[in-house]
């Protein structure tokens, strides 16, 4: 039996040339890992794509049109001009234009466009990183998990230590006679309990490693450390938070401000160059028959009015959308405020508890070790002295568990807050 616990204390110890792990490095290799790390790229280069064909439309816009036709009738003139006799126009008639189309002023719609984009993508990149903010609470409660397991197999550890020296003692009594066999039995049960306690819990740990090593591409071992990390509680009280969804509020809200600037940009009028060149049967002059080079160019306004029907609705659409975003916000910021209260009241509750545990740990220390003086000198049975040991091994465990569970709260709060651990 001894040589049994020797050989899994020795199995669990960590080297020392393990490499240790630390919460924000966990976070940094499962950011680099997840898949949606990569569409922030892509975003930007899409949109960079969207921006470069907008502004493409201040480029002179070149047409090439071509025609031929054949005519029932054609114009002509019945009254005679002495000295002038104009030729007859064919009825079939062709030509071959080049139109070039030169914006000078679009209204404001290109500007508006590249607004429009670039706040749709600042959208799509903060939705993103909410995403990816989300990661990081699972990391955060994975690493927890197994920090606690860590601990608790420590503090197995150290239990059947106790028990392995119990053993030791009881056995010198029973060659000796002092104490029947039945008390190292006990013993020796126990210890094969605890065996089991200790085979669950590596098996718990060693499936959040898994989980873990999933999401970092990580290989961990079951002696992989991982260390506590600094946890210091700062409460402030300032109205700003830097979660990515109070950002991300923010964005679609202006992403609708660009949406309105572009229903009056569409509204404005619109001035542009042209110029038109071709060659064709009958060329500009209409009274003459012949192929001929041609040329026409100016400047041109336009200013469609239909959009003046559909403009005051299109705002109100958009004005509304606005306050919904705006409602949304007020209610993620309200159950934002609790979120962190609740954790603050969860830190505060766990901390007192926290006190308790180590007063009662150290009395039930002292329990034990008197229960073991006793148990040597006959006064009570092994069964005695085990329950003063499950008491003493409760408490520990209690105390891991609420001193993991005030690190995650805390760690929680951080991440609620939006600040990074």
């Amino acid at each position: 039996m001894r040589k049994l616990i020797f050989i899994l204390g020795l199995s669990l110890q960590i080297p020392a040339y393990a490499q240790s792990y630390t919460l924000p490095v966990i976070e940094s290799l499962a950011i680099q890992n997840y898949p949606l790390i990569k569409q922030s790229d892509l975003l930007n280069k899409t949109a960079q794509l969207s921006v470069e064909n907008i502004h493409r439309a201040l480029y002179p816009q070149i047409t090439l049109n071509g025609q031929a036709s054949y005519q029932t009738d054609v114009t002509s003139i019945q009254i005679p001009i002495p000295g002038f006799s104009p030729s007859a126009l064919s009825n079939d008639q062709y030509r071959a234009t080049i139109d070039v189309q030169q914006n000078i002023y679009d209204g404001g719609i290109n500007k508006t466009m590249t607004q429009i984009v670039e706040a749709g993508n600042k959208v799509a990149l903060l939705k993103n990183e909410v995403n990816i903010y989300q990661l990081k609470e699972r990391v955060t409660q994975l690493y927890c998990s197994i920090l606690y397991t860590q601990s608790v197999i420590g503090q197995i550890e150290l239990i059947n230590k106790d028990l392995s020296q119990a053993l030791s003692k009881v056995e010198a009594l029973h060659k000796n006679g002092l104490v029947f066999n039945n008390n190292v039995l006990q013993i020796k049960a126990q210890i094969l309990k605890n065996q089991q306690k200790l085979t669950e819990v590596i098996a718990s740990k060693k499936i959040v490693l898994d989980a873990l090593g999933l999401l970092t591409n990580t290989n961990f071992q079951l002696s992989t450390p991982f260390e506590m990390p600094n946890t210091i509680l700062a409460v402030d009280n300032q109205p700003e938070y830097e979660r990515p969804e109070f950002r991300l509020f923010d964005a679609q809200k202006n992403n609708i401000q660009s949406q309105l600037a572009l229903v009056d940009a569409k509204n404005n009028p619109k001035i542009s160059a042209f110029l038109q060149t071709g060659y064709g049967r009958p060329a500009l002059n209409m009274l003459k028959n012949d192929f001929a080079l041609f040329g026409i160019g100016g400047i041109r306004l336009q200013w469609s009015l239909g959009n003046f029907y559909t403009a005051k609705r299109e705002k109100t659409i958009l004005q509304n959308q606005t306050l919904l975003v705006q409602n949304e916000k007020e209610t993620y910021s309200l159950n934002h405020r609790i979120e962190l209260q609740k954790y603050l009241d969860e830190i505060e509750k766990l901390n007192s508890l926290i006190v308790a545990d180590k007063e009662l740990i150290e009395l039930r220390n002292q329990i034990k070790n008197t229960s073991l003086v006793q148990l040597n000198n006959g006064v009570i049975t092994a069964n005695d002295y085990l329950k003063e040991v499950n008491e003493y091994d409760q408490a520990n465990q209690l105390l891991i568990q609420h001193q993991t569970q005030v690190v995650q709260s805390k760690l929680q709060y951080h991440l609620t807050k939006g600040k990074s651990n």
